[in-house]
């Protein structure tokens, strides 16, 4: 079967646009189900095993489009590239944000982490991406910020455990770190010798999956983890949020990341997770927003947009 369709050439005009978008529901969704399972897994556990079972689809997915389960279609600098972006994304900022994800929730989890279009957008300016933002985007990153600011002040003031709340609020912005420096290498090692897709997307995830297990066997906590992973439920639950929210997320995302006009904007699509979330947060979860957290929420979304267009 061709794998023609995965390699990094777009469809249609705004194809990487919308699958950044759909990226950004798919991964939302996700949290609310991880933050409906009871009781709660560790953060850690969590992203071992939504990363394990994504990394399994991939593989699959891999094995029935080109025919075999090993990327073929990567020289030795992209899987490199790759293996670096994974697990700096999958395995270091993922287990940050489900972290904070548990200590604040999704939806305040995903509007801190509204900073990853505004840190891609500044790092994307030096070389190799050399990709200067216009001003209309210098303004959507001010606004941006503003509005995340505005949101994590007023959440501080009123958080019923404070400490809890500035955990989830500085794991959350660790995690925007190192999204951003994934995304950016996932965008160079997507430019080298057109690199595959689907490729790349196994390359990533397989090493998400195995740096945070030998993370977990460095520290003695691999076996804890997994033990955690054997409760049926908890593992069904997980299953079904890896596969929407990390396989189909990511595998969008890399269409997403490959196919956009600028590297920023890419990821500005994929920061409307607080807009799908808010709606779901309160109907799953049954968390309630003011309406100083929906205007810091969409000033922070206005912010991101301004980005997008100006880009």
């Amino acid at each position: 079967m061709s794998a023609s369709f995965l390699l990094a050439a777009p469809p249609f005009e705004w194809a990487g646009e919308v699958s950044a978008a759909l990226s950004a529901f798919l991964w939302g969704s996700s949290g609310v189900v991880i933050a409906l399972i009871r009781p709660p897994l560790s953060a850690a556990a969590i992203n071992l095993g939504k990363n394990a079972a994504a990394t399994f689809c991939f593989v699959m997915m891999l094995w029935v489009v080109t025919g075999s389960p090993i990327p073929q279609g990567l020289d030795l600098q992209a899987t490199l590239v790759f293996c670096a972006s994974g697990f700096l994304g999958l395995a270091v900022c993922d287990t940050f944000l489900m972290r904070s994800l548990l200590d604040i929730g999704p939806q305040r989890m995903t509007l801190v982490f509204l900073a990853v279009p505004v840190l891609t957008g500044l790092a994307a300016i030096l070389p190799p991406w050399s990709e200067m933002p216009p001003p209309l985007a210098w303004a959507g990153m001010l606004v941006c910020l503003f509005g995340i600011t505005m949101a994590v002040l007023r959440h501080a003031d009123k958080a019923i455990d404070p400490v809890r709340f500035k955990r989830g609020v500085r794991n959350a912005a660790l995690a925007a770190v190192f999204q951003s420096a994934a995304i950016l290498l996932a965008r160079y090692g997507l430019s080298v010798n057109d690199a595959p897709i689907l490729d790349s997307a196994v390359v990533r995830m397989a090493a998400g999956t195995f740096g945070l297990a030998f993370m977990g066997l460095l520290v003695g906590r691999l076996g804890a983890w997994t033990g955690e992973l054997k409760r049926k439920k908890a593992a069904l639950m997980l299953f079904g949020a890896s596969f929407f929210g990390t396989f189909l997320g990511i595998l969008t995302n890399q269409f997403g990341v490959a196919w956009a006009k600028h590297t920023g904007v890419a990821a500005t699509l994929n920061s409307l997770m607080p807009i799908y979330l808010m709606p779901l947060s309160m109907l799953f979860l049954e968390e309630k927003f003011g309406k100083h957290e929906v205007l810091a929420t969409v000033i922070a979304v206005a912010g991101v947009a301004l980005m997008m267009f100006g880009s």
